[in-house]
């Protein structure tokens, strides 16, 4: 019985043994022999150039230029390379461990052919006139392009632009990214937009040729651009003897020997969690769903489906077939220039991510689809014929990458347990709200039985964005959408701390500690470990480095920051300004030949050699600005265990709210303050030993508590409850309320039955400036059914409604006996009583309504054809005029209202707004509740009044006339007329009917009445008018079409 986990890489993919010389253009090699690449790189730089497909930019000069542009100075660090060299020089070899058995061989994957490929745009962004280092930018007017060969007097020398006559019009040409330097093929493109732009690259982005006939765009999803045969480009070759390498390469993947090995992308903390939980026996062997994180163009037919065999029935992987085009636009269009910005505060600005997001957004989609259909596939084959209420029988969906994708589950498996987990930050729903797509990917979130993040901030701000964009309802466990509830809590990811130190124990770390010990054994050393990219706060941590050296200049020659850069640096711009600062603080130091202050690794170093240096780090630096939970802490903390370094924290960090330690753990920083960012420096070096210990241990006491085990087990419990919590809502139009069920209702009881009923459905009052009977329809009619349903003494009838106290008495003076609950239940007039009681503080309500009744009443007047009405313990807002006239504006509108409502009183003044039938609905939380269960009190125990009525806080309301006596004579008496003693006594209830509609106040009211029965009632049913919603789901037991025809079966009597 797996638990099928849906992740967009599996924890395995397909390495491919090609021989060492074999010509490969449509494979990486993951692992290059040891030594230095550079001077390979540019050879390749050199060549690529050379062999351009276009004369005009393949001339000597050019190639001369870009192979004698070096970076500056201030590039160039000596001990930086000697320190990547002292790490280097000992370091396990990759490239080893990728080579066959006699060493002949290395193991690659393939390359995508749509890597690199640019986004076609008619915006082009203006060069700047120069950059800090690299090669000189090249920008052509697409109407104008001369192909002439250039000369050494006519090649430009900065980035201005070049304009040459020519008859080359009037197809664009757009420069395609090269995988070995800053030029590589072209491509036409028949747009006379377009323009010739040389383009920054990613690493490692292949050479790609595309068809003159059109260029590749992400809409090419279904279509194959790239013939089966090799084509030559437009314009050939500028050398002949290219032409028959190009045509006539073979593809290597066709008879190379493939093997599965553990992928290098991903979640590694999903896959060593799973792993433990594994082990431990939390989970039995589960299901793995997504992609291999490798191209798969290139790869056969028939060599994939060996291989997609292989990984089901050797690794529990199963493989989703995503083509290059298809991933390229999920991956690197909407995912990471898109998605991921955003998620974490920074809303992509760039002109080409916002014309061509809805096109990536399909892309998006369509993997998310494929994902999707893997996982019913897989469910259908292995877990259909299981017990639903198994707890490892479900589906456990992970991340940014598939936030569509419970929904699209949900749509195929209704029935089944799905959880989703979102490994990094949710932002606010003002930053949110600026996806075009941000419903869409709501609503994906939500066909999840459990939404799980990393901290109570990302959940309430997920709350409030589906409370806004969705018109959701929402309390502390989750979200009713739909009538579908979703619970959403906090489970933080954690680190296996046992695991942990016995990898600092082995020898090869303690070797490294004893050598980054002696190489720095005069140095306190800081250690950081990023990508370079302007999310991490690198620039923003150097700068308070430099200010902490400025301020304390004795530690110059004293401490190393040690800089760790990992993945791509695709940022160059960003880069130069980081390098300057690093230049500018090594020039403090007296003699940079013997000490330097800043050290830079721009190149990952091995996770031994990186445990040893957290070791012997006095200090450890996260500035990240955004972060869904930083792990490299935690790990930080346990490889500390001796020396109790302090942890300097980024407060934008998910982690900050579990390391905090009520102020007695990491110190917390805002990276953006420089000045109070250095002080925290100087205070992490300068901290006795004994405020180390304290903070150390409070620290490790939180990395203890949230293991990944525990993490693996607290979301899939989680799942099971809210699935099991939901389960309950069946499809009401499956249990229909008919004459049998009421008389065996009826007949269960020998004592009193109590009936309540609320008026206010889909199908009741809902107009601006309705007045009270306006919705009733037949109202005559109603009237004298209740009439005759409260003329047997044993019934006991209440009208429940949002109408105020001198509505229902006006609506219903001619019904005697009958009971009547004003407001949502703020005011309850008892059966047989002539006065009204109430449950509310009238100090409590003074707090709140005057200030939300002023913001509902501004809100009316940017809103035609809507109404504010304010009554006792109510402000309701009306507009269900509006939302005909303009329901995307009247939407948005209330959505606004609600989440403005409940973020600035809902906890201060424990009042909730919500949306009722085109209504925003403002009162005490749970009032409606609090209502019924005192009714039911009232009549089912035998707890004196005055008790009762301390116990609910039940006050008299006063008519007019004994308000005015009880100012000019004396304080009105608190003196109830309850029913008497001895009738509770004799006659109590023991049967109880409710009934009402499918807002979120009534299944509040179903869930609590249908766990009455046997307990407190012989009898206890619910019954929910769905107003004939075929796919209504509710906590009701039963169900009827309208409220004419409850009516009709419950007076039938």
């Amino acid at each position: 019985m797996p638990v099928i986990i849906a992740s967009l890489f599996l924890p395995h993919t397909v390495k491919f043994e090609v021989n060492s010389g074999e010509t490969t253009p449509n494979a990486t090699e993951d692992n290059l022999p040891g030594g230095d690449t550079s001077s390979g790189h540019d050879a390749i730089l050199q060549h690529s150039i050379a062999n351009s497909i276009l004369p005009s930019l393949s001339s000597p000069a050019l190639t001369q230029s870009a192979s004698t542009s070096t970076p500056p100075p201030f590039l160039k660090s000596r001990d930086s390379s000697n320190m990547q060299q002292f790490f280097k020089s000992r370091q396990k070899s990759d490239a080893s461990s990728e080579k066959s058995e006699d060493g002949s061989a290395h193991l690659i994957k393939p390359k995508s052919r749509y890597h690199s490929k640019m986004i076609p745009s008619s915006v082009v962004e203006t060069k700047k006139t120069s950059d800090d280092f690299g090669l000189s930018a090249l920008r052509y007017n697409s109407s104008a392009v001369s192909l002439q060969r250039p000369t050494s007097a006519t090649l430009p020398t900065t980035r201005t632009t070049s304009t040459p006559q020519g008859d080359f019009s009037p197809a664009g040409v757009t420069r395609t990214k090269s995988g070995f330097g800053k030029f590589g093929g072209y491509s036409i493109n028949q747009s006379s937009t377009s323009s010739l732009a040389v383009t920054e690259e990613e690493d490692n982005a292949p050479s790609v040729f595309t068809p003159a006939s059109k260029s590749l765009t992400l809409e090419d999803e279904d279509q194959e651009t790239f013939s089966d045969e090799p084509l030559a480009p437009y314009g050939g070759f500028s050398r002949p003897d290219l032409e028959d390498t190009f045509l006539n390469q073979k593809n290597v993947f066709e008879t190379a020997p493939w093997r599965i090995v553990p992928t290098d992308s991903g979640n590694g903390s999903l896959y060593k969690a799973v792993e433990a939980a594994k082990k431990n026996g939390i989970i039995h062997p589960c299901k793995w769903v997504g992609t291999m994180s490798s191209p798969v163009d290139a790869i056969p037919q028939q060599i994939y489906q060996d291989i997609g065999k292989k990984l089901s029935d050797d690794f529990d992987c199963e493989a989703v077939h995503v083509n290059d085009i298809v991933f390229q636009g999920h991956y690197k269009s909407f995912c990471k220039q898109i998605l991921w910005p955003t998620l974490h505060y920074q809303i992509p600005d760039d002109p080409k991510s916002k014309v061509f997001e809805e096109h990536s957004f399909k892309h998006y989609k369509r993997l998310n689809q494929l994902v999707a259909d893997k996982v019913v596939e897989t469910y259908r084959r292995y877990n259909e014929t299981l017990d639903a209420k198994d707890p490892e029988n479900m589906i456990w969906v992970h991340d940014y990458h598939l936030l569509l994708v419970p929904a699209m589950i949900r749509e195929k498996l209704p029935d089944v347990k799905i959880g989703f987990f979102l490994h990094v930050s949710f932002p606010s729903s003002e930053v949110f709200r600026c996806l075009a797509q941000r419903e869409a990917l709501l609503k994906g979130m939500l066909g999840a039985d459990c939404v799980t993040f990393q901290t109570d901030e990302y959940v309430r701000h997920f709350l409030q964005t589906s409370s806004r964009l969705l018109l959701a309802d929402t309390n502390e466990q989750g979200i009713i959408h739909n009538g579908t509830f979703t619970r959403v809590n906090t489970v933080p990811v954690g680190i296996d701390a046992t695991a942990l130190q016995e990898e600092l124990s082995s020898p090869a770390v303690v070797n490294w500690k004893n050598s980054i010990r002696e190489r720095w054994r005069d140095s306190l050393l800081l250690v950081s470990r990023d990508k370079l990219d302007k999310l991490r706060g690198v620039k923003q941590k150097l700068l308070a480095y430099e200010a902490f050296l400025k301020a304390n200049p004795s530690f110059v020659e004293k401490t190393v920051l040690v800089e760790i850069f990992i993945g791509s640096q695709s940022n160059s711009d960003y880069k130069a300004e980081v390098m300057q600062i690093v230049s500018r603080i090594n020039s403090m130091a007296e003699n940079i030949s013997i000490a330097q202050p800043v050290v830079i690794l721009e190149k990952d170093i091995d996770f031994d050699q990186y445990l040893a240096l957290q070791h012997e780090a006095a200090v450890f630096i996260v500035s990240s600005f955004r972060e869904g939970l930083n792990l490299t802490c935690h790990e930080f903390v346990e490889a500390s265990s001796d020396r109790h370094s302090p942890l300097i924290l980024s407060e934008f960090t998910g982690s900050s709210h579990l390391l905090d330690c009520k102020g007695q753990g990491a110190l917390l920083v805002n990276p953006w303050d420089i000045k109070s960012f250095s002080e925290a420096i100087k205070k992490a070096l300068t901290m006795p030993a004994h405020e180390k210990r304290v903070r150390w241990s409070n620290c490790h006491q939180v990395v203890l508590k949230h293991k990944p085990t525990d993490w693996i087990k607290e979301c899939l419990a989680s799942t099971e409850r809210a699935w099991q919590t939901d389960h309950l809502k069946t499809q009401t139009y499956k249990k229909p309320f008919t004459k049998q069920t009421f008389e065996n209702f009826y007949e269960s009881a020998n004592g009193q039955r109590l009936f309540i009923i609320n008026f206010d459905t889909s199908y009741s009052h809902n107009e601006a400036g309705s007045k009270s009977t306006k919705g009733f329809s037949n109202l005559g009619r109603i009237i004298n059914m209740l009439t005759g349903l409260t003329s047997d003494s044993k019934n006991l009838v209440f009208i429940l409604s949002i109408l105020k106290t001198e509505d229902l008495d006006s609506v219903f003076k001619n019904v005697p006996n009958l009971g009547l609950i004003a407001e949502s239940g703020g005011f309850i007039k008892l059966v047989g009583q002539t006065k009204w009681i109430s449950i509310i503080d009238k100090k409590e309500v003074g707090n709140w309504i005057t200030q939300v009744a002023s913001l509902v009443k501004s809100k009316v007047e940017r809103l035609p054809q809507s109404s504010a009405v304010v009554e006792e313990c109510t402000v309701r807002w009306l507009a269900d005029s509006a939302v005909k006239e303009d329901p995307k504006r009247s939407f948005d509108a209330m959505g606004d209202c609600i989440q403005h409502i409940n973020d600035i009183y809902g906890d201060s003044q424990g009042i909730h707004a919500t949306l009722i039938d085109n209504s925003v609905v403002v009162q005490q939380k749970d009032i409606s509740l609090r209502a019924i269960q005192f009714i039911v009190a009232c009549y089912t125990t035998t707890i004196p009044a005055a008790k009762l009525a301390e116990k609910f806080q039940v006050k008299r309301v006063a008519s007019f006339h004994e308000q005015y006596n009880s100012i000019v004579r004396s304080p009105l008496a608190e003196r109830f007329d309850w029913i008497e003693e001895d009738s509770r006594r004799t006659n109590s209830a023991q049967a109880l009917l409710y009934s009402g509609g499918l807002t979120s106040i009534d299944e509040a009211i179903y869930e609590y009445t249908n766990g009455l029965e046997k307990d407190v009632f012989r009898s206890s049913i619910s019954v929910a008018i769905t107003g004939g919603q075929v796919n209504a789901r509710s906590s009701a037991l039963y169900s009827v079409l309208g409220r004419n025809e409850l009516f009709m079966i419950i007076t039938s009597k």
